[in-house]
């Protein structure tokens, strides 16, 4: 078993913090292709929790119906 598989199979993490992590890791990829992506910046815009709220709900309810679909096991096509 990898040490990836041994990570996945035992944390638990939140729904906001695995919501930050999100916006940390595409944050992190931003910034590793120069900032030059609209598309990642548009959407860390909209990730972003100023007071305590996201910046755009319905980033935040499609997290939480990305991450129903992810519990389930069910795969879904990006269009």
């Amino acid at each position: 078993m990898s040490s990836e598989t041994a990570i996945i199979g035992i944390d638990t993490i939140t729904l906001v913090e695995g919501f930050g992590a999100m916006r940390i890791f595409l944050e992190t990829v931003w910034r590793r292709h120069g900032k030059s992506n609209e598309a990642i910046e548009f959407v860390l815009g909209g990730l972003n929790w100023p007071d305590g709220s996201p910046a755009d709900p319905t980033m935040w309810a499609d997290w939480l119906a990305a991450v129903e679909v992810a519990r389930s096991g069910r795969s879904t096509s990006v269009r």
